[in-house]
């Protein structure tokens, strides 16, 4: 079997999610390439790595929503082109669409890898809601697998070939990441407060923000990540030399290990963050980080049972503050968290994602 793994970004820096499923490719000894949608001009001559399209940026507005017409129409050509190269792994609903067409003319073997619902992303009308969930639905149902990362994502209409891995870390990237931690700097006797991943106003960049003014000197933040609007680019200037830009994933791993705390917020107003199933939760379970997230979460509920997290209201950068401040003060209040993430036991990505490997293998000609 050929794999070949579509969607947007560097792979082995933007997209965690890629580079993990790169590794399971690797032990399963089955060869791959990427096809990818560079929106911020990086190098083309990543290894494994061909670009399909060189346009647009990390932003929105009508040039990234020319860019998304762009690449599934490209993509389009591409696959049906080429409809037996492979089985194609799908990054989001934009890579799969091109792959479900085709199929739907042609023979060809697709993964959905269903990552994020755009159709519970954005406020959308209800016409057009009805309208991205009948697309969804059809790229599911012809997709050979279609991948969730939890049941919250799995819909009425969804059919047998739905299999659910969780966002969890990678093994091989958690050995990587401890050590890599053991080189960091040394710490200041100060909490030390991780922000990272995406930051940008729905995952609440301005109370982070605010939060890191009112604890300015007593408390020590370090963050990594993309940055979406001026809170967020705010932030990151505050941190001066401890925001490190976008890093690997096996880097983000070492600072979250070398952290006290995470910050992890999912503007509730938003259906797909109510469904959040994120990366740092799962992340911070797996090595025993406690973190910071907000009420209003449907996904939430088995930290909040097991006390394995803080909560704080969504938007109140004050009420952050005086929590990051009482927890600098009582460090008691870490172990009661740490002790609850021990009670959760999820399985490593790497192990759930090799079942979807060797089942593509068994369902290749």
């Amino acid at each position: 079997m050929q794999a070949i793994i579509l969607g947007q970004g560097n792979p082995y820096l933007k997209n965690p999610y890629l580079s993990k499923l790169s590794k399971v490719l690797d032990s399963a000894s089955v060869p791959y390439e990427f096809w990818i949608w560079s929106r911020d001009k990086q190098p083309a001559d990543l290894p494994k790595v061909k670009v399909l399209l060189n346009f647009g940026s990390w932003g929105g507005g009508a040039v990234n929503a020319l860019g998304y017409a762009l690449w599934v129409a490209w993509l389009t050509v591409r696959v049906f082109a080429q409809p037996r190269a492979g089985v194609y792994f799908c990054s989001r609903l934009d890579a799969a669409l091109p792959c479900a067409i085709v199929a739907s003319v042609r023979r060809c073997r697709y993964v959905f890898l269903d990552r994020d619902k755009l159709s519970k992303s954005y406020a959308w009308p209800a016409p057009v809601k009805r309208m991205i969930e009948a697309i969804e639905g059809f790229v599911g149902r012809r997709a050979s697998l279609h991948v969730v990362p939890g049941s919250s994502r799995a819909g009425d209409n969804d059919s047998e070939n739905l299999r659910i891995v969780r966002n969890t870390p990678h093994t091989e990237v958690i050995e990587r990441a401890r050590s890599l931690a053991e080189r960091l700097p040394p710490r200041s006797g100060r909490l030390r407060v991780l922000i990272s991943g995406l930051i940008s106003p729905e995952r609440g960049a301005r109370m982070m923000r605010e939060a890191i003014e009112r604890t300015a000197g007593q408390v020590e933040f370090i963050g990594a990540g993309r940055l979406l609007g001026e809170d967020a680019q705010c932030l990151a200037e505050r941190m001066g030399p401890d925001y490190r830009g976008i890093v690997s994933n096996e880097d983000a791993l070492a600072l979250l290990l070398s952290a006290d705390l995470v910050l992890a917020f999912y503007d509730p107003a938003l259906e797909i963050n109510r469904l959040a199933e994120p990366n740092k939760w799962f992340d911070c379970a797996a090595l025993q980080i406690p973190f910071v997230t907000n009420p209003g979460l449907l996904t939430s509920a088995p930290f909040e049972q097991h006390d394995a997290c803080f909560l704080c209201e969504y938007g109140d950068g004050e009420r952050l503050a005086e929590q990051l401040l009482r927890i600098a003060a009582d460090r008691s209040l870490l172990e009661t968290r740490r002790a609850g993430l021990r009670q959760l036991r999820y399985e490593a990505w790497d192990t759930a994602m090799a079942r979807v490997i060797a089942e593509c293998v068994r369902l290749a000609p």
